[in-house]
């Protein structure tokens, strides 16, 4: 049996390469010979560390996380509070310099298209994304304390719904990668809407709600 460390690089090999097989081919080529063969490992060793696709795709899910989540922190840790919004936003539309996003954001489209089928993996990302929103109100209660809560949440869900819908977009399907300007931008001109109008009337109770 693999040792603690080996198994950890084993893992490692398998996820990198589910990753690159679904940047590459889409959600369509899955399976455990192509990941295998992808990972140069045999068939029976990938399904002895995931016993099925749905545990590969959520733990793999997880592991790409993890790399925005590095990446993030590393650009974040010598800016000021003041500035953090800022670089926030501009990590998530690519325009950090000297700090670029990961480049699997091909995977994540396989990832949404995989979901509809996965309950597990609709929880995780779901899980994942919401995360990703309570920084936005978090870093937005910072750069501009004079945003209600209400305000805050509701951009959260803009930004991240329109980053997600941006990057389907050029990574999926070929748009330039020019139009990051663009929607950094737009998103630049969407919270001075809302600072502009700061008694806006809510249009639902709860962003970020989930239908059962």
């Amino acid at each position: 049996m693999p040792n603690n460390e080996s198994k950890s690089d084993k893992k490692i090999q398998i996820l990198n390469a589910a990753s690159d097989l679904l940047k590459h081919h889409g959600v369509q080529a899955l399976s455990f010979e192509n990941v295998a063969a992808e990972a140069d490992l045999s068939r029976q060793l990938v399904r002895y560390y995931f016993s099925d696709l749905d545990a590969l795709i959520v733990e793999l899910c997880d592991f790409l996380a993890a790399g925005y989540r590095d990446s993030l922190v590393a650009g974040i840790v010598n800016i000021g509070e003041v500035e953090r919004l800022k670089f926030f936003l501009d990590f998530f539309f690519d325009l950090a310099e000297g700090h670029p996003m990961p480049r699997n954001l091909e995977v994540y489209d396989s990832l949404v298209a995989y979901s509809v089928g996965s309950q597990a993996l609709k929880d995780r990302m779901c899980s994942q994304y919401n995360v990703l929103g309570q920084v936005m109100i978090h870093e937005l209660a910072i750069a501009h304390p004079e945003l209600d809560s209400a305000a805050c949440e509701e951009l959260s869900f803009l930004f991240v719904s329109m980053m997600h819908s941006h990057w389907s977009f050029v990574a999926s399907l070929g748009y330039s990668r020019d139009h990051s300007r663009l929607t950094r931008a737009a998103m630049d001109r969407l919270i001075a809407s809302y600072l502009d109008n700061p008694t806006f009337e809510r249009v639902m109770e709860k962003p970020w709600s989930r239908d059962d």
